[in-house]
């Protein structure tokens, strides 16, 4: 082979190799390229999830399989004063804070803790404990979620823990059920008292066997007389009243409404076989009534309770009397005997 055609081969070989060279610089330009694009990429998700998890108003703490903590957003540092990301490990936090169901005196178990359930793969959700530290001895009470942390292939990288702190709302709500409670207690005592003036409204007396005597006091309207009417013929059924005696000393006005009430009051006590004297008229009352010409019928009026008293000691002396006549045994004399 003479110089010229080796020649020619060596600078065939040189131009291969030349081309070989350029196209593993393009290649190798080309992966650079793209693993820079890639750097890139994986900046701008790493800056974007960064931002996303700074911006979450709720308290966002990420840990690894081993509960080492990885990422604290602003919220959780703020709420839990948690160190730099990376180097508390979950002992270390959990030595510096004391965990608490919301009673704030039951222990909360280690493994019942959010953040280890998440790594052992349970969810969690809406979980209320309070939690103290030297910064806040009175402890703050946190709503707390939490969810293992996957790849695509399903496998356990870590876990999430959201949690907000909602000591405010506990608290106010606590103040609401106080109130309610007082507002209960307080609509028990009225509902008390509206019992207690209703019955002293309407005090039934018991002034002697069998005899019941009714006070009135204040106005009596078609409401009261209702009441009134209830509560006596109950009284007269339950006491076994013969007599009823409706004082009136204490009613103000006695007017024609006034006195169609106690009539009604009165017909409707008869209608049980009880027998009623109304006492008590004053002289303006009385005076009034004439005026207006009002008339109480068959109905005995007397001057005072103790009048009417006296009469229906009568009315039951001679019912005694009668009801002994009646069952006095029928006597017939022998014939020759008259």
């Amino acid at each position: 082979m003479t110089l010229d055609s080796e020649t020619a081969v060596l600078r065939a070989r040189v131009a291969t190799l030349e081309a070989l060279l350029t196209e593993h610089e393009r290649a190798a330009a080309e992966r650079v390229q793209r693993m820079e694009q890639l750097i890139a990429d994986l900046s701008a998700r790493t800056q974007v999830f960064e931002a996303t998890l700074q911006s979450i108003v709720d308290g966002v703490v990420v840990s690894d399989t081993a509960g080492r903590i990885t990422h604290v957003n602003e919220a959780a540092t703020s709420i839990m004063g948690l160190g730099r990301p990376g180097v508390d490990a979950a002992e270390n936090w959990e030595e510096r804070y004391g965990f608490f169901y919301a009673d704030g005196v039951t222990p909360y178990p280690r493994e019942e803790i959010p953040l280890h359930r998440a790594v052992r793969g349970e969810p969690v959700d809406h979980a209320e404990m309070l939690v103290r530290s030297a910064q806040t001895p009175e402890g703050m009470i946190l709503e707390t979620s939490a969810r293992t942390i996957h790849d695509a292939r399903g496998e356990r990288l870590g876990a999430v823990v959201v949690f907000r702190d909602i000591t405010d709302r506990k608290r106010r709500e606590r103040e609401m059920a106080q109130q309610l409670v007082a507002e209960r207690e307080r609509n028990e005592t009225l509902e008390r008292l509206r019992i207690a003036v209703h019955e002293l409204s309407t005090p039934i007396l018991e002034v002697w066997d069998g005899v019941l005597a009714l006070p009135l006091i204040g106005v009596v309207d078609s409401k009261r007389s209702a009441q009134v009417m209830e509560t006596l013929l109950e009284s007269v059924v339950r006491m076994k009243g013969r007599y009823v005696i409706l004082d009136v000393t204490g009613v103000d006005v006695l007017d024609t409404a006034t006195a169609d009430h106690l009539l009604k009051i009165v017909r409707a006590v008869e209608l049980l076989g009880t027998r009623c004297v109304l006492s008590g008229v004053r002289p303006s009352v009385a005076q009034t009534l004439v005026e207006l010409g009002v008339s109480f019928g068959k109905l005995v009026t007397l001057r005072n309770l103790k009048h009417g008293l006296k009469a229906c000691m009568r009315w039951k002396e001679g019912d005694a009397e009668r009801a002994g006549r009646e069952a006095a045994p029928l006597t017939v004399s022998p014939p020759g005997m008259r």
